[in-house]
């Protein structure tokens, strides 16, 4: 793992890389997001979740995989994606599989990976980004997302939000 017993976790921001630079690493990402979320979706299997990740194997157009890496390791990632929710397909960009390995948890790392991610939204001139969460509304918000709706997704109720990038759509 990233930690060893006498060394105290690396804080700094580490290196971050596209999937599409290290594409052995989407088994990895698969299990991370088979074991975080897989319960919540009975569709989802490793394979789906594998060939999902390999049509993210992108730098400069979206989808993508931006993985974080500390002295080497992958310990966490997060998408850029299109049209997420099915139900929903007039919203167009989205961040997604936002995911820290949780010995990490807690120490920063999903701020810094979801502005690294959303800065990455902006260079490719996305103008508005959403998200949907079950649990982290707070976590987000802190982070200047906004809810829009609370729909009812695939079972479960989810609060979708959204984040203007563009000064464009913030003056509107």
């Amino acid at each position: 793992m990233v930690q060893t017993p006498n060394k105290p976790m690396d804080k700094s921001l580490g290196n971050y890389i596209y999937l599409a630079d290290r594409p052995e690493l989407i088994p990895v990402l698969a299990g991370w997001f088979f074991n975080e979320w897989g319960s919540h979706n009975p569709d989802l299997t490793l394979e789906s979740i594998e060939d999902n990740l390999k049509e993210r194997l992108h730098r400069d157009s979206i989808p993508l995989v931006i993985i974080k890496l500390v002295d080497g390791t992958p310990i966490a990632s997060a998408s850029l994606k299109i049209r997420e929710m099915e139900t929903h397909p007039h919203y167009q960009h989205w961040l997604g599989s936002v995911y820290v390995l949780p010995e990490c948890r807690g120490l920063g790392i999903g701020s810094e990976l979801i502005r690294y991610t959303v800065d990455n939204a902006r260079q490719l001139a996305v103008d508005e980004l959403y998200l949907y969460t079950r649990k982290k509304q707070y976590f987000y918000s802190k982070l200047g997302w906004k809810p829009v709706e609370t729909p009812i997704y695939h079972g479960r109720k989810v609060i979708i939000m959204k984040q203007i990038l563009s000064v464009k759509e913030r003056m509107k």
